[in-house]
């Protein structure tokens, strides 16, 4: 697998291939770290980011609607619920099992304010202007359109609703020292698996889709900015979202054994103590004009 995996920058053309490659899939990006262990994960990284805290950046007030839109295991949404008792939150997100996850966990808490339903951001099952605030995290990075999906944001928000937007900046790539045997093919595959630059690019899509009043805050990521070895907690959440990953990795790569060999040289890269990889969290704010 060592051999296999000795692809260095002085050998250019099989990276230029996947570029080429990558070209030609970038419209088809899914959310390729699925597993049967999804929700778990979902709800431990929600602990390790910190989720809690973001309810600061939601200004709920008696009698609002609020949507968490991607809400995957409910976490977020159940933060919301709990903090604005008073109003009414819906998650939404594509998957079935999710939302049958996200129920039971809001059932178990008790919470009567709160709501799931299946469907898609790009086209929301939702009346114009039902929503006071939408919140979302980590999701743009995986819509092949988002901008589509950020027209739907504004069309479901009444006017002088707020969009609330958590996405991550530099996601997996920035990594000191960089290791010049691997860091050309992390970027190619983050590339090809999600946008890593996401964050930065909110404040023109929210410009592009009408919506006004754009602030933005950046702090650091929580769950993948890591200084030194990485911990076990940390550490597991790579390794579940890589078996998700796997498949679609070797599609960018060409082949699983290259993939394999790429996915343990990478885990081997934040398992060192003199590495750091570095994530900006981007929360960015917008309303839709009256």
């Amino acid at each position: 697998i060592t051999a296999m995996f000795d692809i260095r920058l002085e050998t250019t053309s099989l990276y230029e291939g996947m570029t080429i490659r990558l070209g030609g899939e970038m419209s088809e990006r899914v959310y390729a770290i699925h597993t049967d262990e999804e929700c778990e994960r979902l709800d431990a990284q929600a602990l390790l980011a910190g989720v809690a805290d973001h309810v600061k950046h939601i200004p709920a007030q008696l009698g609002m609607q609020i949507l968490d839109a991607g809400c995957g295991s409910g976490s977020m949404a159940r933060e919301i619920a709990k903090a604005a008792s008073g109003s009414t939150v819906v998650g939404i997100d594509l998957r079935d099992k999710y939302i049958d996850y996200a129920r039971m966990r809001a059932k178990a808490d008790g919470l009567q304010n709160l709501t799931f339903e299946t469907g898609d951001v790009r086209e929301l099952p939702f009346a114009d202007g039902a929503f006071d605030i939408i919140w979302t995290k980590y999701l743009l990075q995986w819509v092949a359109d988002p901008m589509r999906a950020m027209r739907e944001f504004a069309r479901v928000l009444r006017p002088g609703g707020l969009l609330v937007s958590a996405n991550f900046d530099g996601f997996a790539v920035r990594n000191e020292p960089p290791d010049p045997a691997i860091q050309p093919m992390t970027e190619f595959v983050f590339n090809g698996l999600v946008d890593p630059f996401i964050g930065r690019k909110m404040a023109g899509m929210c410009r592009d889709c009408g919506l006004t009043d754009i602030d933005a805050k950046m702090e650091t990521d929580r769950v993948f900015t890591v200084i030194g070895k990485i911990d076990p907690e940390r550490r597991h959440n790579w390794e579940i979202q890589w078996s998700g990953a796997r498949n679609r990795t070797a599609e960018l790569l060409g082949s699983q054994a290259l993939a394999d060999a790429f996915i343990e040289k990478f885990i081997a890269y934040q398992d060192q103590p003199d590495t750091a990889t570095y994530c900006t969290l981007y929360i960015v704010s917008a309303r839709k004009p009256f």
